[in-house]
């Protein structure tokens, strides 16, 4: 038996199959408020070949979206946030998407403050995301109880 380093360049697995990919991630980022944060998230994402990011603990206020890039010393990529929060600044979720990947969103809705869905256009069948921020053990029992019956 071989192990994985012994692969020849023939495995599967070992070669790109030619069709376009991008990776999905999520990270708490404990709020974008503080300057440089979403810079650094988006510099982040472009580093590691990130086309969608879910954010949790925005700390952003009711829902929507709005572009963002990076400046042109570092490439200047364009990313688009689409982000659900509360009447407060605590908690909210988002997604974070490259322009690459803009072009399959196909919809994006805001439900509540701890959960966003988007849809996106993909192939062979169609993908939906949710990002979700859930309760801790130390929240009250109420605040757990409403969340599961969302």
């Amino acid at each position: 038996m071989r192990s994985n380093r012994e692969r020849s360049d023939n495995d599967a697995g070992s070669e790109k199959s030619g069709k376009d990919t991008s990776k999905i991630g999520t990270w708490n980022v404990r709020s974008l408020n503080k300057l440089g944060k979403l810079e650094n998230v988006a510099n982040e994402m472009k580093r590691m070949g990130v086309g969608i990011l879910g954010v949790a603990e925005t700390f952003w206020r009711n829902d929507g979206d709005c572009p963002t890039e990076l400046p042109d010393s570092v490439g200047g990529d364009k990313y688009k946030i689409f982000y659900s929060g509360g009447e407060k600044s605590r908690r909210g979720v988002g997604m974070i998407v490259s322009e690459v990947m803009l072009k399959s969103v196909m919809s994006c809705e805001p439900i509540s403050e701890r959960i966003i869905i988007m849809r996106l256009k993909m192939k062979p069948v169609n993908m939906l995301l949710v990002q979700v921020y859930a309760p801790c053990e130390n929240d009250k029992e109420k605040k757990r109880n409403v969340f599961m019956r969302i």
